[in-house]
């Protein structure tokens, strides 16, 4: 006997059992897709999440990292120096209100800030970066982002010019180079020898050319004398020494200033 549907799929071709079966098909379909989408919805929120969770990290190390580098540039260790403070000073007082002075990069802040004079370099060149204390400290490799970031890197012909007026072996050169930038005063300090390694190098020379490296002992600072192979103006204002075409102007045995005749 047949069955009512039977009879209607017979004449009509059309199965009431089969289109329930179509019904109940597409509407898994419609259910899986529904769920694969809200997984996918789900996924999205977390990897956002995600992404602003690093970023917000970032931004914390990066100021973190900002007020560390701050801190490195701030006049604290001259303060606490009074002989270095008192030759800053000195030049305040002393020197012309328009004064230049040839110094190496690291007195620049004491010169300006606490000298009011200005100079002729106020940082180091990318050339020496790595005779930058805070940059090549082993110990906080982060630093060399910071100053990636940060440092106002100076030119590398003013830092060589500035190499090549302490390297000068006579007055009449050191005059030529201190003229191109209307410098009438130079600054040392009484153990600046340690960075003769640093004022060669910024001048594209060769420190063997300058300090015979004994093969038997090691020296700091305080050993290299005996060993300087040249006079120059550097190591004579380093000493204290008279050097001709200028005239010591202050001397505390900490800081040393010359004017340029």
């Amino acid at each position: 006997m047949l069955h009512f549907s039977e009879i209607i799929e017979h004449w009509t071709g059309w199965c009431p059992r089969a289109q329930r079966v179509q019904a109940a098909s597409g509407f898994d379909f419609l259910s899986g897709e529904a769920s694969m989408t809200m997984k996918t919805q789900k996924s999205m929120k977390s990897r956002t999440k995600g992404i602003a969770v690093i970023v917000l990290v970032l931004a914390a190390a990066l100021a973190g990292m900002k007020l560390e580098f701050d801190s490195m540039q701030s006049l604290d260790w001259f303060m606490n120096d009074p002989k270095a403070l008192e030759g800053y000073q000195w030049l305040a007082n002393n020197t012309e209100s328009d004064a230049t002075v040839m110094a190496w990069w690291d007195y620049a802040d004491g010169i300006e800030k606490i000298g009011k004079r200005d100079v002729v370099i106020s940082e180091a060149s990318k050339g020496i970066k790595n005779t930058i204390a805070g940059y090549a400290d082993p110990k906080k490799p982060w630093h060399k982002i910071e100053y990636a970031l940060w440092y106002p890197f100076e030119s590398e012909d003013k830092v060589g010019d500035v190499s090549d007026f302490f390297l000068s072996e006579n007055a009449t050169s050191a005059k030529e180079v201190a003229g191109k930038y209307k410098a009438s005063y130079a600054l040392v300090m009484s153990e600046d020898l340690g960075k003769y390694f640093s004022i060669v190098m910024a001048s594209g020379g060769h420190f063997s050319d300058y300090v015979r490296i004994p093969t038997n002992q090691s020296f700091g600072t305080a050993g290299m004398r005996p060993y300087l192979k040249k006079d120059t103006v550097f190591t004579k204002m380093v000493n204290g020494d008279n050097i001709e075409g200028f005239t010591k102007a202050f001397d505390n045995d900490r800081i040393r200033i010359y004017k340029l005749d």
